[in-house]
């Protein structure tokens, strides 16, 4: 591209769009950077969150930034591997004749609860420059499932196709920061974007499921007494106010959003939220250990499907044996194969009566039962738990709904014939996760990602 041209588009974007024109070159150098990302092999392993998807929702005029955020899909990644990963994007031709390269890695600032790392990229175009961070977080969890979205380019005649945040986990994340750092918060961006993302719609069910698992992975309470408390106190702080109107007077994209349609905005999210009443196991002076059975075949559906354990599996229950305790009043496991194997591995401690019972199972997935992960995906495109409506069942199958029915009669069930004793009970994910939302207040919905991993144990009482 010529130089000339693109100044030229910087100057136009510039007044068109009231901006100053270092944000119409930032843009341009982001824009160069996402496109090498989305032509990369990477593409699915980064999902765009943060100020710029952000701007890129709402446009430069209503919301600007020096960086780019990522989270990254899968484990953590040692730091030479990671900079490989972007000097590899980085040298990617697409046309534009912008030279990127890394210049270092270091860990991302310390106000996040996650891990992660800040990537350190130099930009030239002619002699233009620009340096800039990438924030890559490793850790939260993007619900229900990663957006693909068409990202228009400012400068270019052709977007680009790339994942990004769904805007309830974007408001989700800004909620339960609000909510971790109250009248601590010091960053009064979280209020314009809590506002601007809450403008562009959502749906209040997923959000929901988005504000319990954020705040679930990243430990803080759910109750009403802290969010709403909390935010009430925020909103009433003199503190915070001020610092909202030196933001605001400070940056143009702000200038129009007052601190009284933030708090609104907000009021709009809570508005959202239900807070269910707790199940005390106490009440019942039980004490519960949960088991959730081991890796199972990963070539199948899960479900009600007859999985046996893999060699993996097998391992991952018995070193469960240093973790579970000497003795249970009462042992309780689901009767389905990949349950009772890792029941009968466990059991080998204590040689105790198992009590197998179809109440325990995972949802029933009826006719996609034993079937292929292959098949599934050829016969059934989509037709994954989480993207079923509550009342929506499997093809003979169960509902989310009746699920969480089932489980909740037969868990209540369990604690009100068993007072006073310690049971330890062998089951799978859907059935913990109800157990969970019935335990802490949640409300349920097949979005909720709180499971433990295969083959862990959790102590409740």
């Amino acid at each position: 591209m010529e130089l000339d041209q693109i100044k030229a588009k910087v100057r136009k974007m510039s007044a068109q769009k009231g901006i100053d024109v270092q944000v119409a070159w930032d843009t341009f150098f982001f824009e160069g950077f996402l496109r090498r990302l989305s032509q990369s092999p990477y593409a699915e392993r980064f999902i765009l969150k943060g100020g710029f998807f952000l701007q890129s929702v709402v446009g430069v005029s209503s919301r600007s930034t020096m960086d780019i955020d990522f989270k990254f899909v899968g484990k953590d990644v040692p730091d030479e591997e990671l900079i490989a990963c972007f000097k590899e994007i980085c040298a990617i031709d697409v046309g534009d004749d912008i030279q990127f390269s890394v210049l270092g890695i270091e860990d991302i600032r310390a106000e996040t609860k996650y891990g992660g790392k800040t990537i350190k990229i130099a930009a030239r175009f002619f002699n233009v420059k620009k340096n800039f961070g990438v924030d890559v977080g490793f850790g939260d969890v993007v619900t229900p499932s990663p957006t693909e979205r068409e990202m228009p380019s400012s400068f270019l005649e052709s977007g680009y196709r790339i994942l990004t945040y769904p805007v309830e986990t974007a408001l989700a994340e800004k909620l339960e920061t609000l909510v971790s750092k109250g009248t601590n918060n010091s960053r009064s961006k979280d209020f314009v974007d809590i506002y601007l993302y809450s403008s562009q719609g959502f749906d209040p069910l997923t959000f929901s499921a988005a504000v319990i698992n954020t705040f679930w992975l990243r430990g803080t309470r759910y109750d009403s007494e802290t969010i709403l408390g909390t935010v009430e106190k925020v909103f009433a702080s003199e503190r915070i106010r001020e610092l909202y109107e030196n933001y605001r007077n400070k940056h143009q994209f702000a200038s129009k959003i007052s601190f009284q349609m933030c708090k609104e905005a907000v009021g709009t999210l809570l508005s959202c939220l239900s807070f269910p009443a707790k199940i005390r196991l106490s009440d019942y002076e039980v004490e519960l250990h949960l088991v959730r059975h081991g890796q199972d075949d990963p070539e199948k559906v899960g479900g009600w499907s007859d999985n046996h354990l893999t060699k993996t599996g097998k391992e991952e229950i018995e070193r469960l044996w240093a973790e579970v305790d000497d003795s249970y009043d009462l042992f309780v496991s689901s009767d389905l194969v990949r349950a009772k194997e890792s029941a009968e591995i466990l059991n080998r401690k204590w040689n105790m009566d198992i009590h197998y019972s179809e109440s325990f199972r995972e949802v029933n997935n009826g006719t996609l039962r034993n079937m292929s992960k292959r098949v599934f995906r050829d016969r059934y495109p989509g037709l994954c738990f989480s993207a079923l409506k509550m009342d929506e069942k499997y093809p003979q199958g169960e509902a989310p709904r009746e699920l969480f029915d089932r489980v909740e009669k037969a868990f209540l069930s369990l604690l009100r014939t068993n007072k006073g004793k310690k049971i330890l009970l062998v089951t799978h994910g859907g059935v913990i996760t109800v157990i969970l939302c019935l335990l802490n207040g949640y409300p349920y919905s097949n979005k909720l990602k709180i499971v433990p991993p295969t083959g862990t144990l959790m102590k409740l009482t």
